[in-house]
């Protein structure tokens, strides 16, 4: 007779790290154009400003070097933290080390502190960024829950 299962994981334990790969991945996507000072969402930030990328260029050059230096910068940080996410979840947390779903604790915290940070815009900006940020939020909440007992076996 072939088990198919010979561990006894269930699928959603033994995959659960696909969930954190995805959002490193998505993260990844978001942070390339903004390393490269690409700004993906111009409306954002004309909502926040009152003014295009191109009139804040024009109008406060020193103000628009500025705001490139950080999204740029916030680009950088981003391909970090999509690196990190990435190489935990195809390693340590794939392979159920206690400390890699401690770590990844940071990533719902982080997320929801960006919709909290968020809500403090204007209406108009908010309907661009909440959706991604409850999702990857909701699905890092799931990536960690659904694994729970792999990583905390009740004593016997």
């Amino acid at each position: 007779m072939i088990k198919i299962n010979p561990t006894g994981e269930k699928f959603y334990e033994k995959y659960s790290w696909v969930i954190f790969f995805i959002i490193g991945l998505i993260i990844l996507a978001g942070a390339l154009p903004h390393t490269f000072g690409v700004n993906t969402d111009p409306a954002l930030v004309q909502s926040i400003s009152g003014q295009t990328l191109d009139e804040l260029k024009n109008s406060r050059p020193t103000f628009f070097n500025l705001y490139h230096y950080y999204f740029r910068g916030g680009g950088l940080s981003d391909l970090g933290f999509a690196f990190f996410l990435i190489v935990i979840s195809v390693t340590a947390y794939r392979q159920k080390q206690k400390w890699s779903w401690f770590a990844f604790l940071f990533v719902p915290v982080y997320f929801l502190s960006w919709i909290f940070l968020s809500s403090t815009l204007p209406p108009e900006s908010v309907s661009s960024l909440f959706p991604p940020l409850i999702i990857i939020t909701v699905l890092s909440l799931f990536g960690l829950i659904l694994p729970l007992k792999k990583f905390f076996p009740k004593q016997t």
